[in-house]
């Protein structure tokens, strides 16, 4: 008998599953579990509002084939939306990055949504003044934003404000982009609902970090520094963009520790580094001035266990302290490839030897002296010593030596037979171990001492010893000290010697955005005066920070992005048209960030260690400003900017 054919020429049972596969979804469960036909148009609807000036790159067929595959019967609506999101993404591609807008502009419509169900206010009505004074309000009543932006603005102020804020620059983000203020930045309460928006966080951060400038100033760079920030002209460092506006207005990036060879000191950096790392900040400790293994306590030798136990202690409290689950651990250790730990130390994180003597989630990296690699091409001899035995013996320290001074005593070292802790072997053997951990494990890191104090501008005041896990920062730094412990009324009062503990206040230009030298001009002032404002607003966890900050009132500006400009203006990598843009923009960004940083000082007074550094004799990065790029003819003025910095100082 034939069997029953239907109009697709199939056998019946397998022409139900196609009809059932191709006719259309009927049913969808809404919120409140009711069901209603499947509509495509509704999503055609919703799709017209986010596509603005982007139809023609992106489509609605291209969603709506990848709906009509991911289709089920009985969907929650709130499944849809997610799978029109992932529809977005799945599309992006080298050829169309554009779909990265799409799926930032559909998250953003579910940020209002949930926005619009917290405060039972017009979608059209969030930026607008009424609501921008209530979660002012409403915010600082809670304990959520600082008590210093209600006592700063009036409500006028807050007005004129709100005029500015725009809807349109939420939708210039895109899906990673909006997914991390969801995420990370937006303050959110379970019991306030979704009340900030990303303009009310621009806008709010912008007041806060310009609550020291005058009252007759004030709103014009609150107005700036917000649109600089909210269409990312300006990249705020993850601190400064969570906590500016709350209570807790820790705003730095980076820490460096310098621990002495000392137990009271040890602990009281440990603890130090906690305070550091629960307030969401990165950490690194320098680590020579630990004696090294096998040196003596109290006179008895072969007691110390050397840098390794300490690093251990370190990397446990990074993950003790997690940054309050805002960012993953990031404390990074140092140290020289002159200490007799340095075995031990490129062993850390290798899959082989001892496991209880690993430290896996630390960072470390080896300071090399110039005369390490002069010693690797000859292929000579390089020696190790424990510095707490050669401090007790010369009463000078070998970490503290540079140059033609460092080359002098680390010889008279060598030929220092009486030496307990001294291990020789030749330089190529040790870089061999050293690459053989980078090879295994991506680290250590490398810092080369020489160079960077031959460029420190305050090599007046001290010496620099490492840099931060990002290598952003160079700034002196030396060990607390204790003192003395006492009563003072049943009060125990411990008291250390300030050292110089290093700090990091940084933000980026975004150079896809702002590379013509008008925009340059433009932007780095208004970025190095909200800089350091940041000095005076910052909430330091540490007093010894705090004292360091304002003495050398340091602060870092960079710049991003660069692949991005390439890409968009077709240079390819290591072209000479590449190179000859790329030191354009840096020679732009040298010379408005040292001017920028002259006119603060020519208002607010050099900073306190001014006097004797490099830049008192009109020098930056070794050499003086005038002769720093002699190829420049844009109309820069370096050598009026030189006698400028001289005469005011930075």
């Amino acid at each position: 008998m034939r069997p029953c054919i239907n109009k697709y020429d199939l056998p019946c049972v397998c022409a139900a599953l196609i009809c059932k596969r191709i006719a259309p979804m009927n049913n969808v469960v809404k919120n409140n579990w009711t069901k209603e036909e499947f509509n495509m148009d509704k999503i055609e609807e919703f799709y017209k509002r986010v596509n603005h000036w982007l139809n023609t790159k992106c489509p609605f067929k291209d969603i709506k084939e990848n709906v009509q595959r991911y289709m089920v019967e009985d969907i929650r609506t709130e499944d849809i939306n997610k799978m029109i999101i992932k529809s977005a993404i799945d599309l992006i591609s080298p050829q169309n990055i554009k779909w990265q807008n799409i799926a930032g502009r559909m998250m953003m419509r579910n940020i209002y949504k949930r926005w619009t169900r917290a405060t039972w206010v017009k979608h059209d009505d969030k930026y607008k003044y009424s609501q921008l004074n209530k979660l002012i309000k409403d915010y600082t009543e809670a304990g959520l934003y600082n008590m210093k932006i209600m006592e700063t603005y009036t409500e006028d102020d807050i007005y004129e404000l709100s005029t500015v804020m725009k809807e349109e620059y939420d939708m210039a983000y895109n899906n990673g982009t909006v997914q991390m203020y969801d995420k990370r930045y937006l303050i959110y309460r379970e019991e306030l609902g979704v009340r900030e928006l990303p303009q009310h966080m621009y806008m709010l951060n912008a007041m806060f970090l310009w609550i020291p400038e005058k009252q007759e100033d004030r709103l014009e760079f609150v107005k700036k520094l917000y649109k600089m920030t909210a269409t990312a002209e300006i990249s705020l460092p993850t601190p400064t963009l969570l906590n500016a506006r709350t209570p807790n207005s820790q705003l730095s990036s980076c820490f460096i520790l310098t621990p002495a060879d000392d137990l009271r000191s040890i602990y009281h950096n440990i603890d130090e580094m906690a305070q550091i790392s629960k307030n969401g900040w990165g950490l690194w400790v320098y680590m020579w001035n630990i004696r090294a293994k096998g040196w003596s306590i109290k006179g008895v030798y072969w007691l110390s266990g050397g840098t390794t136990p300490w690093i251990k202690v370190i990397n446990d409290t990074a993950i003790a302290v997690n940054q309050m689950g805002k960012r993953a651990w990031a404390i990074s250790v140092t140290l020289d490839i002159f200490h007799a730990d340095i075995y031990h130390f490129l062993d850390l994180q290798t899959e082989t030897g001892d496991i209880r003597a690993k430290s896996f989630d630390v960072f470390p990296a080896v300071s090399f002296p110039d005369l390490f690699f002069e010693r690797l091409e000859l292929g000579g001899a390089w020696s190790m010593f424990c510095p707490k035995e050669v401090e007790d013996k010369y009463g000078k320290r070998l970490q503290d030596q540079f140059w033609d001074d460092f080359k002098t005593f680390y010889a008279e070292l060598e030929k220092d037979d009486t030496l307990r802790i001294k291990t020789t072997t030749t330089a190529k053997e040790l870089f061999v171990t050293y690459l053989k951990s980078v090879v295994e494990t991506g680290m250590p890191y490398a810092f080369f001492r020489d160079t960077v104090n031959k460029l420190n501008p305050n090599k007046h005041a001290w010496n620099i010893y490492c840099s931060n896990l990002c290598t952003e920062i160079a700034q002196n730094q030396s060990e607390n000290t204790f003192l003395a412990e006492e009563n003072e009324d049943w009060v125990i009062v411990t008291k250390f010697q300030s050292g110089d503990t290093v700090i990091c206040n940084l933000a980026s230009i975004n150079v896809a955005k702002v590379n013509l030298p008008a925009d340059i001009e433009r932007v780095v002032p208004v970025a190095m005066r909200a800089l350091d404002n940041v000095i005076e607003l910052n909430a330091y966890p540490l007093m010894e920070a705090k004292i360091s900050a304002e003495r050398y009132r340091a602060v870092g500006l960079g710049m991003m992005w660069l692949a991005q400009y390439f890409a968009e203006n077709k240079l390819m990598y290591w072209s000479p048209e590449s190179i000859e843009a790329t030191d354009i923009l840096f020679k732009n960004l040298a010379f408005h960030t040292l001017a920028s940083s002259v006119e603060l000082a020519k208002e607010r007074w050099a900073y306190p260690a001014f006097q004797w550094s490099e830049y008192s004799k009109g020098r930056a990065f070794g050499q003086p400003v005038s002769t720093l790029f002699m190829d420049w003819e844009e109309g820069l003025d370096w050598v009026y900017l030189e006698e400028d910095m001289k005469e005011y100082g930075t």
